[in-house]
């Protein structure tokens, strides 16, 4: 904490991250699927002692590498076991992927101050980052090692060569052990495309060039491959050839999953950009762009991200998150020097989108209880009407700041601008925290299996599990994990005196009859703990369950 309150007395935007980090903490449970999963198999690591080969429900998992969760173990091994420090390992890397952005802007325009200055604020800004700095999850530890690869590029750039391609080999392998060999796609579109983006010069030859980067590849490949061969051989065959093609390349072809059309992150592209897409100062300052080699060589990286991902099958939001500084740091550029004076109008049409949600959250149940709403809007008169009231005067007050102030400066109406979607999440939060908060809070149902296994009882999952409980009730023992109808009814013949988790979509009451426990399960379905004897002695709801 004492680095963190040195940085933050140099360093504003400290305070920024540091309201995203509790606000994720106090308003948020860890959410199924993804962080219970990546909990969950740190978890497994640290029960079972399986350092080298990570594990979900007993089963080596060959889906991501294993650095995150060393580090998750590592905070264990500092604070003990325990949510919090999980949680606040990810948002460690998302300040230093903030400090390091700082610092790129610093190289790659030594004379322009302004824009390492603005580039922090304008990548705070984004929805889509602020949401990811506290989830624990292995995008914003990606994107440091990007980040570091980019370091490592533009210095060897500069003339730096041999510092230069180390620190591009050491982002490479830190990928790798991050997220795969997709850090490739992430970094060498900028390297290869030196030429454009003017990186050496004409007397330096471009065959030194590929021949360094050919080496900070082979040391990138050099980490990677010093945890996946010793991984592979103790992991077995499938494991070594998931790990080595099928979470790779084979994802890549045909992903397994999240598989969406060639235009869809064109689709939410204003989403990703959010605020500043309705920001005139960055509209104007198109006008006057000037394509120096700082500018292509931010340019070249977001495009190249987005171009390539756009041609992978499968894709979600967080994906783009590693072009995301480089984005920033073009709209740094576009606005030029920070103390060039603001226009307060400039800001209106963010305060007003603010100021038409908080009067939504607010008009929205009374016109629902005076004049009644289609049926279709049932779940938003829900939700404006248990949305608390300091949601909604946040959200008013942070469009009536936006309408009626005065920025003075660019740099003070980035601030602003920055600091009124901080207010628009934190009413996220708070109406998430209140509303939403039970439906994907798991804790108390693994307490609940937790309290079965104490029994010396097995536990039977129908279905596909993906390590939702293991961490939240430090279970000990794996969960019988069944996909097959049959399978799974005569599984509860011969174990009458254990248990299974069903998760069904229906909401009859009388489906629940009998069950030891149940709650919500992501949003509208239901996960129900049920004794094995009371299912068979019931075929009928037990059909129904299964469906």
């Amino acid at each position: 904490m004492t680095i963190i309150r040195h940085l933050a007395l140099r360093k504003d935007y400290v305070f920024v991250w540091l309201a995203l980090v509790l606000m994720g903490l106090a308003y948020r449970p860890l959410t199924p699927v993804d962080e219970t999963r990546a909990v969950t198999v740190a978890w497994e690591m640290w029960s079972q002692h399986q350092w080298l080969v990570p594990h979900l429900n007993g089963e080596p998992y060959s889906h991501k590498p294993p650095l995150l969760l060393w580090g998750i173990n590592l905070m264990w091994l500092v604070f003990g076991v325990n949510e919090w420090s999980a949680r606040l390992l990810p948002s460690l890397f998302a300040l230093g992927n903030l400090l390091l952005t700082e610092r790129l802007a610093r190289r790659l325009w030594p004379e322009a101050k302004s824009s390492a200055r603005l580039a922090p604020w304008l990548l705070l800004a984004m929805p889509v980052w602020a949401m990811w700095s506290s989830l624990t999850l292995y995008d914003m530890l990606t994107t440091t090692f990007v980040l570091v690869g980019l370091h490592g590029i533009s210095r060897a750039g500069r003339g730096e060569t041999r510092i230069g391609w180390i620190w591009a080999g050491l982002g490479i392998g830190g990928g790798v052990l991050a997220k795969g060999p997709v850090i490739l796609l992430l970094v060498l579109p900028v390297a290869l495309g030196a030429p454009w983006w003017g990186a050496l010069r004409p007397d330096a030859g471009w065959g030194n060039w590929y021949r360094g980067l050919l080496g900070a590849v082979l040391l990138g490949a050099a980490m990677g491959l010093a945890w996946a061969i010793p991984a592979g051989f103790a992991g077995g065959e499938e494991y070594r050839r998931m790990i080595f093609w099928g979470q790779s390349a084979g994802r890549i072809a045909n992903a397994f999953a999240h598989q969406r059309p060639v235009w869809w992150y064109l689709e939410i592209l204003p989403l990703l950009m959010f605020p500043w897409v309705l920001w005139p100062p960055l509209w104007r300052g198109l006008r006057r762009i000037q394509f120096d080699p700082g500018l292509r060589f931010c340019a070249l990286h977001a495009a190249s991200v987005f171009l390539i991902f756009s041609l992978i099958s499968g894709k979600q939001v967080h994906y783009l998150l590693p072009a995301l500084p480089s984005a920033a740091l073009l709209l740094a550029r576009l606005l030029g020097r920070g103390d060039q004076p603001a226009i307060r109008n400039d800001q209106v049409y963010v305060g007003f989108l603010l100021l038409v949600v908080g009067l939504a959250f607010t008009l929205i149940p009374v016109a629902g209880s005076l004049f009644g709403l289609p049926e279709s809007l049932e779940d938003a008169v829900h939700i404006a009407d248990a949305a608390p009231l300091t949601a909604k005067l946040v959200l008013l007050l942070s469009g009536i700041f936006l309408l009626r102030g005065q920025p003075g400066s660019r740099y003070g109406a980035v601030r602003a601008l920055t600091l009124s979607m901080l207010a628009l999440l934190f009413s996220a939060h708070l109406v998430y925290r209140q509303v939403g908060w039970t439906y994907y809070d798991m804790l108390p149902f693994a307490q609940r299996l937790s309290a079965v296994q104490q029994q010396e009882r097995d536990v039977a999952y129908f279905g596909k599990y993906s390590g939702d409980f293991q961490f939240l009730g430090r279970l000990e023992r794996r969960l019988e994990e069944i996909e097959a109808s049959e399978a799974f009814v005569d599984w509860l013949k011969r174990h009458p005196e254990d248990y299974a988790v069903i998760i069904h979509r229906h909401k009859e009451k009388r489906l629940e009859e009998g069950a030891e426990f149940g709650q919500f399960y992501r949003g509208s379905r239901r996960i129900t703990l049920w004794k094995a004897a009371e299912l068979v002695a019931r075929p009928d709801v037990l059909k129904e369950l299964m469906e």
